[in-house]
């Protein structure tokens, strides 16, 4: 009985341990660095401007291991989706989160893409944005 206690025990150490996550490399390249604003586009133009579409997405971008974050002058949180393609923002100052197609995610690049209601015009095409970050 005391043989089997003992090797259930070391069973459920092995099994613990091994279920630990571990980040992946893209959980890490986002998170690490701060990441800075170099280029912002809304239907293929600059939108960064006084009254543009992404003017609030200017300056620092921080991604934190806890899922909250901030995004310009924006403040709220992030995640993955599953296969960790896409990148979904959520913040209270906006009134709809916001999912984006990651292009390329790597320890020196940041580059997103997606669509987005025109909340001007619902009723017509959605608004194509694409943001690039390098680090800071």
């Amino acid at each position: 009985m005391k043989k089997i206690f003992f090797l259930l025990t070391i069973t459920c150490v092995i099994l613990l341990s091994s279920c630990k996550d571990k980040d992946s490399d893209r959980f890490k390249f986002l998170t690490e660095p701060v990441w800075v604003a170099v280029s912002l586009m809304a239907n293929g133009v600059d939108a960064t401007g006084p009254g543009g579409l992404l003017e609030g997405f200017v300056g620092d971008a921080k991604f934190n291991a806890d899922g909250t974050g901030t995004f310009g002058t924006y403040t709220g949180t992030w995640q993955f989706n599953v296969t960790e393609d896409k990148l979904i923002l959520a913040t209270p100052s906006l009134p709809i989160t916001i999912t984006l197609d990651i292009l390329e995610l790597t320890s020196t690049s940041l580059k997103v893409k997606g669509s987005i209601p025109d909340l001007q015009n619902l009723t017509g095409p959605p608004i194509e944005i694409q943001m690039t970050f390098a680090p800071k």
